[in-house]
Parts: C-alpha cells; sequence; structure tokens
C-alpha cells in the first residue's frame, strides 16, 4: 500500500508544481508594453548593480525593489540600434528595509561595447515621502 501511495504522490507532483505558477498574483497586466518594460529592465539590471558596487563598496545583501524604466529614447538616427534609458530603483537590504532611490542611466552607442551605466544619482530614501506606488513585474 505504501508503495501505491508512493507512486502516487510522485505522479501528482509534478502537476501540483506546474500549475502553482500559472496563477501569481499581479496588478500589472501582461501587455505588450509593460512585458517590454519587464525585459528592459531584466537586461539593464546588471547595469544597476555597477552603481551599486560604486556607490556602497558592495553588492552583497543588496537588493533592488520598485524597478521602473524613467525614459528610453534613440540615440543617432532612427532605425539605429543605439540607445540612452533611465532606470530607477530601491535598494534594500534584509527583509526589504530601503536604503536609497538610485536613478541610473546606462547607454549602448559607439563609444562602447554593449550597454555601459553611464551616470547615476542616488537619493536617501524617506519613510515618510511619497514615491509612487511600486509597479509589479507582468
Amino acid at each position: 500500500m505504501r508503495k501505491i501511495m508512493l507512486v502516487f504522490y510522485m505522479l501528482l507532483l509534478p502537476t501540483i508544481t506546474t500549475n502553482a505558477e500559472e496563477d501569481l498574483p499581479t496588478s500589472t497586466k501582461a501587455t505588450r508594453e509593460n512585458i517590454l518594460e519587464d525585459a528592459v529592465i531584466d537586461l539593464l539590471q546588471p547595469q544597476m548593480y555597477v552603481a551599486v558596487q560604486d556607490h556602497y563598496g558592495t553588492t552583497k545583501e543588496i537588493g533592488f525593489m520598485c524597478l521602473k524604466v524613467i525614459n528610453i529614447k534613440k540615440l543617432d538616427h532612427p532605425g539605429s540600434m543605439l540607445f540612452e534609458a533611465e532606470l530607477e530603483g530601491t535598494t534594500y537590504t534584509g527583509p526589504h528595509n530601503p536604503l536609497d532611490v538610485f536613478t541610473v542611466t546606462v547607454r549602448k552607442d559607439y563609444e562602447t561595447v554593449g550597454w555601459v551605466m553611464q551616470k547615476y544619482k542616488v537619493e536617501k530614501f524617506e519613510l515618510n515621502k511619497k514615491y509612487g506606488k511600486c509597479r509589479e513585474p507582468a
């Protein structure tokens, strides 16, 4: 009987784990624009950690929350693959204890190989200040 139950659970487990991820709650609709913003954030997040490394001297135990694309523009001419993007995110440590708000400008142009962090601005996170609602990934 135990062997039958073990086989039953082994067959049932993969269906439970695959279905659990399909209905994760998010308030952000999976529109084309939101998915593209998620992709840009995912692509450029390593450059944001370059700014974190420069500012704090480490990236250990520091994460980002409330990431969003502030601005993105084409450089040079229409049809070129040269861009400049400005992203914003709040750094945290531990169980999401906010540290600072980073605004990072990254660029891909004739002078760089791939995306490169150009500059960043750091503002101390203030609990009483309204920063707007955090955007969840789509």
